[in-house]
């Protein structure tokens, strides 16, 4: 990570984060004449670069899936049936699209199937259950169903980061859990993890979506939805992430920017921007639409506000 001391880089919106090689293939993947028979050598040499790096896979997966066409997922699963990598691509992009609208029936079972082709190709990789995972919490489907794919998942890599975050929303009361349930998940989490592991921002979540519910409710609980930051819990959270994680190389893993997003954010929502401005420099103005943009703002305008805000007040 790269730390702007003088000149600060200017926000901009990036998928891919601080993942340089990323970033050139998604601009090569979205430019304008990059044929199919381009696109799948592209998308095949990136994801085998990461090796057994499976959190950086699952990054470049989800960065992938969202800006190359379904065309092209299916024409490269199709074309390599052989290839894990070219199946979950294909399951990936189907679990995107997913978040926007239902999928069809027929869909839905295709990309199930890719999940299950990529497992028995590499049974190591815990990405093709990740997909998995978040298909079963689109449907809503129940735990007997959603546990056994978890312990498939923490069994290959215990601190996977997009699984944390499927488990933390599907056992939200907005989906098919409760808070007292999502609060004792990320509990455990931070109870267990490594401090500098991929789930690192995950106790930050339960924090800012108290903080957005309060303030969506308007009257006194809006007027006072910024005592939450002052609590143990928060200030239990905020203060060793606040020292910590803005240090070069601290958070070692593919998504640590979008992480220090939510820091950046819960320092001003808790009204201590000054504390926040080294966490923005560690950021050098890659903006993540969550949580920047809840609730409807433009995430690079309500960035950038914050950040001359922390600059203020530094």
């Amino acid at each position: 990570m790269v730390l702007g001391r003088s000149r600060k880089p200017t926000p901009r919106l990036a998928a891919e984060l601080d993942d340089a090689e990323l970033g050139r293939a998604c601009r090569q993947l979205t430019g304008r004449g990059t044929a199919r028979t381009l696109a799948a050598p592209i998308v095949e040499r990136l994801l085998d670069d990461t090796g057994r790096d499976w959190d950086r896979r699952a990054h470049r997966l989800a960065a992938l899936a969202a800006v190359t066409r379904p065309s092209i997922q299916r024409s490269w699963a199709e074309l390599h049936p052989d290839r894990p990598a070219a199946q979950t691509l294909f399951a990936w992009g189907a679990l995107t699209r997913s978040t926007r609208a239902p999928l069809p029936h027929d869909e839905f079972e295709q990309a199930f199937r890719a999940c299950a082709a990529a497992a028995r190709l590499d049974p190591y990789d815990p990405n093709p259950w990740v997909v998995r995972l978040g298909l079963l919490r689109q449907c809503r489907r129940p735990r007997a169903e959603v546990f056994p794919i978890w312990r498939e998942i923490v069994a290959r890599d215990p601190w996977h980061r997009e699984a944390h975050l499927q488990m933390y929303g599907y056992l939200s009361p907005r989906e098919c859990g409760s808070l007292a349930q999502s609060m004792d998940f990320v509990d455990q989490v931070r109870a267990t993890a490594p401090a500098a592991a991929p789930t690192a921002g995950l106790p930050l979540l339960p924090l800012i979506d108290r903080y957005h519910t309060a303030r969506s409710k308007g009257g006194v609980q809006a007027l006072t939805a910024d005592r939450l930051w002052s609590g143990h819990e928060a200030t239990g959270i905020l203060e060793p992430a606040q020292a910590a994680w803005p240090e070069p190389g601290h958070l070692p893993y593919a998504a640590a920017v979008a992480d220090l997003n939510l820091l950046a954010y819960a320092l001003c929502a808790a009204r201590a921007p000054a504390r926040a401005e080294p966490v923005f420099r560690a950021i050098a103005g890659i903006v993540t639409p969550f949580p920047w943009g809840h609730g409807g703002p433009d995430p690079v305008l309500a960035f950038t506000s914050a950040r001359r805000w922390a600059d203020a007040s530094a």
